[in-house]
């Protein structure tokens, strides 16, 4: 850019020279007037003007190219930023895919004694895994990279994958992890507990399915399993009275039969929920936010590509986003 020229300099017109006047006779020459001397420090107005209007000129022109280049680094997409941290998220956000209904099958199933103990502490160690905080961390950064915020079509795609994937982790809080513990607690307790049978079971094996729910860190469930506790190692003294017995054994086994109808009436009115005194609630919408995965993905790495070959054809950026999978 060339610079702008100085503004134009004052210039004065020097007076023409006077004509020759008619001989006179000679005066006395006037005493010239003496003239004050300048004071010290005061300086000339007229280069002060000359550098202010340099200076003035300078920020002008500064000012317009700082209007022009700000908007357009501004305006700049960083695609490689965005295809990084996608890239990084593909094998978690894989594992998800995977993972997330067993985080659903936690909820569903942690008050059925139907499924095995192993089977449902799987579910909760495969929630966990779907649900790691880091996976949940590089999802916002990625929202917050330059190819998603300044890039309209990617943001529109992005936030279709956000909207699903927040209705699954709706639950997800500091305490997450210790509640799914005391889901997988409690179900322990269901599965060994409830319909236990007092002819194979006795004290120690009582004391242990107890645990499970007093240690289950939640205090609805804890008095629970205290309660039952008794009442169970009541059913199992009056059983094993009845099983040491040799003859006229009738009423020790109506005893037992007692205590154990009342042990069971009492479960029946008295068992808690866990899904209750313990909410949690995850959408069933895995296919959904998988859907709107492969969707973003696929765009940040097609913008990426293109950003990077420049005016390739599109053959030509379909052939490298071939080598790139």
């Amino acid at each position: 850019m060339s610079e702008e020229k100085n503004p134009t300099k004052d210039t004065k017109t020097k007076a023409e020279a006077p004509k020759e006047a008619p001989e006179e006779a000679p005066k006395e020459a006037p005493k010239a007037e003496e003239k004050p001397a300048k004071k010290e420090g005061k300086k000339s107005h007229k280069g002060a003007i000359i550098t202010w209007s340099i200076i003035g000129g300078i920020l002008a022109v500064g000012g317009i190219t700082a209007a022009i280049v700000i908007p357009i680094v501004l305006s700049q997409v960083d695609y490689k930023e965005s295809y990084a941290i996608a890239k990084e998220l593909k094998s978690p956000m894989n594992d998800f895919y995977y993972d997330y209904d067993d985080c659903v099958d936690v909820v569903d199933d942690a008050d059925d004694d139907w499924y095995s103990t192993s089977t449902f502490s799987s579910y909760v160690s495969d929630c966990k895994d779907a649900l790691k905080s880091n996976t949940i961390e590089l999802v916002k950064k990625l929202g917050e990279s330059s190819g998603v915020s300044r890039d309209t079509e990617v943001k529109l795609a992005y936030d279709k994958f956000r909207g699903e994937f927040d209705k699954a982790i709706k639950s997800v809080d500091g305490d997450l992890n210790s509640k799914l513990d005391t889901y997988d607690s409690w179900h322990k307790f269901i599965y060994n507990a409830v319909d236990m049978s007092f002819y194979s079971h006795g004290a120690s094996d009582i004391n242990t399915y107890a645990n499970y729910a007093i240690n289950s860190g939640n205090d609805t469930l804890k008095a629970f399993g205290e309660q039952w506790k008794e009442k169970a190692l009541a059913v199992a003294s009056a059983y094993k009275s009845y099983d040491d017995c040799n003859s006229g054994c009738s009423s020790l086994y109506s005893d037992y039969s007692s205590k154990r109808n009342e042990l069971d009436d009492w479960v029946e009115d008295n068992l808690p929920k866990v899904t209750e005194v313990l909410p949690l609630s995850f959408e069933d919408n895995a296919w959904e936010i998988d859907d709107a995965w492969d969707d973003l993905y696929s765009i940040i790495e097609f913008k990426y590509t293109k950003d990077s070959v420049g005016d390739s054809s599109s053959a030509d950026i379909d052939k490298i986003l071939e080598m790139l999978k």
